[in-house]
């Protein structure tokens, strides 16, 4: 999606102290989400108000059932283990500027969020705001349609805390006909932040998205999105190492069988602005995109809106078009040297490169076409790094479908 989404629910205000935390109102009455001083996992929504630092137990599942907001100058410890399970709907997890989470799972026991019911759109996602620039206006900051929350700034090495070894699924509620959550949307986020081995999967919208912003993350898995699998706009100018992204075949036929398995933009209105920090351009190094054949964007790469980028050590299979560079501008630098584009493998694609309007005339000076690359370390199969913590040992071409 590009639209930002940040939506205005719920009017309950969990406030934690060094002894208690108190309820001060709900949408529709003054229902409790306390016990004794403690966090009633029954009813996990509200806001943790700054200055307070809330921490679950692991050995308690926490149903989430509205908005969780962490506000700038609150702390949420999330242990390793602890499952929170989202009531169908607009239910979701926000962590404003200065706010931090601190969701540290392990290989053997990930932190999991997700629906009652584990189906597509079930409920809405994670989000993080931060204080690192944009590039929709001079400030680097934004105001979000929905809920009027600020993010952006300035700060590019800002810290909202640690995602490792965290599970989504069942995200992307469509809360109106146009806007719908993504499983992990990370606004303005700095490089302070440590986002790492996180599964996004069977969600509506977008796996993972990046609104302009500083910070790098690595071993990211996305499966089975009904929109792209990784989309950045706003000026990113962070990294992402070890990417793994396919479509699901029992998507194949429905009504979104998936889109791109990257949607790369600058900003929707203005491709060469010098707001904020500038044009996107992340580096991206070792991703395998596994696609199905069918949709009308069945692309492994959108590049446009001026985004650009340095792509290493990539593999691109079952998609009807490898790269798209839809803007003549955003062509024009790919083009350039050095490479942009390096060790870059097709498999399976019907073309190889596009632009808007003809087959790109690439050649092995503008991209490194390379066809021992191994993407995210086992070329179309999944890696070894994806095993195990996110439930899957095995995912191939086949399981993607045409």
């Amino acid at each position: 999606m590009k639209k930002n989404f940040l939506r205005a629910a719920f009017c309950l205000t969990l406030v934690a102290s060094a002894s208690t935390i108190a309820v001060s109102c709900s949408k529709d009455d003054d229902t409790s989400i306390v016990d004794n001083g403690a966090i009633d996992p029954a009813n996990f929504s509200g806001t943790i108000k700054s200055g307070s630092t809330v921490t679950l137990d692991a050995t308690k599942t926490y149903s989430l059932n509205g908005k969780l907001l962490v506000e700038n100058g609150a702390t949420l410890i999330i242990p390793a283990g602890t499952k929170i399970v989202a009531t169908q709907g607009s239910t979701y997890l926000i962590v404003d500027r200065g706010g931090k989470i601190f969701a540290n799972g392990t290989a053997d026991k990930p932190v999991v969020f997700e629906g009652v019911q584990n189906t597509p759109g079930y409920w809405g996602g994670i989000v993080i705001l931060g204080n690192a620039p944009t590039n929709r206006s001079a400030s680097g900051t934004s105001t979000s349609e929905l809920g009027e929350m600020v993010y952006g700034g300035t700060n590019k090495t800002d810290n909202s805390g640690v995602l490792n070894y965290v599970v989504i699924r069942g995200s992307g509620f469509k809360y109106n006909p146009e806007k719908e959550f993504n499983g992990l949307s990370l606004f303005g986020v700095g490089s302070g932040t440590t986002i790492a081995n996180i599964f996004v999967v069977d969600g509506a919208d977008d796996g993972i998205e990046f609104f302009g912003g500083n910070v790098n993350a690595s071993n990211l898995v996305v499966i089975g999105v009904g929109d792209d699998h990784i989309d950045w706009t706003e000026g990113w100018q962070g990294s992402a190492t070890n990417i793994y992204a396919a479509r699901k075949a029992a998507y194949a036929n429905s009504t979104e069988p998936g889109n791109r398995g990257v949607e790369a933009d600058t900003q929707d209105t203005d491709p060469n602005t010098t707001n904020g920090n500038g044009v996107s351009n992340p580096t991206i190094k070792n991703m395998t995109l596994v696609g199905n054949l069918k949709g009308s964007e069945s692309q492994g790469m959108k590049v446009r809106a001026g985004s650009h980028g340095v792509f290493e050590n990539v593999v691109i299979a079952n998609y009807n078009v490898g790269m798209d560079f839809e803007t003549t501008r955003t062509y024009d630098w790919f083009k350039t040297a050095p490479l942009k584009v390096n060790q870059v493998r097709f498999v399976n694609v019907g073309t190889n490169f596009k632009t808007k309007d003809a087959i790109a005339d690439f050649t092995i000076a503008n991209i490194g076409v390379d066809n021992t690359a191994t993407g995210a370390g086992s070329g179309t199969a999944l890696p070894a790094w994806a095993k195990g913590w996110t439930g899957l040992q095995n995912f191939d071409v086949a399981d993607a479908g045409n």
